[in-house]
């Protein structure tokens, strides 16, 4: 005899027989019919399951069908308005991103200016970029002027080469009209023409140093930073020395990756006044940015009021 069409035809007796072997159980050992009674509504909670999700998936497909046969514009309009809303998150999240990466930026920078006290700074936008030139918001309304040097948090990043009323055009270090004094930090030694060119082409990022003495100590992997000659302060980082070259002759040279990439820039800080500080300009530091060297003196401190380009003109 088939199995299931005798559970089929004698389900309500084996059911029944069931009930009554556990009470009869139960009575016996004495065992708590709450016992019972749970393990019961298990079995059929257990047993029915597959039927319930089965007529819900049943009802459901039903549902969808009827509304792809008897209304797709619904269901198209639906699908519509979650993509809608997918989209909106996703520019939602882009935004908190650049809100988060842009908070980070201007939080560094506040700490920077709050760092070195001996800068007058001004910060400026940058408007937009093209071939090692920046042009940033602010000109002689703000008190811009030429040849005012141009830094970030990381390092110098060119000079000020024209001023309007409301921006300023500013040669990065990738131009070949920003020339910037400086030395290496480990040594403090300078190029014979005391600077560093742009390579002068826009897709070189890298800059050299002329005009070594073949007898000096240079090596990959050392920093350059600007020289007490420099429109700028002493020690401010320029790059880091990546390879070497001639050797054949009186000079070599050598290149050098700045560490400012000026097109990934949106703001940039203007040196309006400097002072100097005394250990750059009296010997090597202790470190990149350098630890103040004490220097003991009897002499009050006279601060140099002088602009820049009073103080460096030729």
């Amino acid at each position: 005899m088939n199995p299931g069409r005798f559970l089929a035809e004698y389900r309500p007796k084996i059911i029944l027989t069931v009930i009554v072997l556990l009470s009869l159980f139960s009575l016996i050992t004495d065992t708590d019919s709450s016992f019972i009674h749970v393990g019961l509504s298990r079995f059929v909670s257990i047993s029915a399951y597959p039927f319930l999700k089965l007529r819900y998936m049943s009802v459901r497909g039903a549902e969808q069908a009827y509304k792809v046969v008897a209304d797709p514009n619904s269901l198209r309009k639906e699908n519509e308005e979650l993509q809608l809303e997918l989209a909106s998150l996703r520019k939602q999240n882009t935004r908190m991103r650049q809100l988060d990466r842009e908070n980070q930026r201007l939080r560094r920078m506040l700490g920077f200016v709050q760092s070195e006290p001996q800068l007058s700074l001004h910060p400026a936008a940058v408007l937009e970029s093209y071939k090692g030139m920046l042009r940033i918001e602010g000109g002689s309304m703000q008190d811009f002027q030429v040849s005012m040097g141009v830094i970030t948090a990381d390092g110098v990043v060119g000079i000020i080469t024209e001023v309007a009323d409301f921006t300023s055009i500013v040669a990065t270090l990738h131009h070949v009209d920003c020339r910037v004094g400086a030395m290496v930090l480990r040594n403090r030694l300078r190029a014979y023409d005391g600077v560093i060119h742009a390579s002068g082409s826009d897709f070189s990022h890298l800059c050299s140093m002329e005009y070594i003495d073949m007898k000096e100590e240079v090596r990959i992997g050392d920093h350059v930073v600007s020289s007490p000659e420099s429109l700028f302060p002493a020690g401010l980082p320029i790059g880091k020395i990546t390879g070497i070259r001639g050797g054949g002759g009186l000079w070599k040279s050598a290149s050098i990756e700045p560490v400012v990439n000026p097109y990934q820039l949106d703001e940039v800080l203007i040196i309006m006044r400097a002072l100097e500080a005394p250990e750059f300009v009296a010997g090597p530091p202790t470190s990149f940015r350098g630890s103040a060297v004490p220097v003991v003196s009897k002499a009050p401190e006279m601060p140099d009021q002088r602009s820049l380009q009073e103080r460096y003109a030729p």
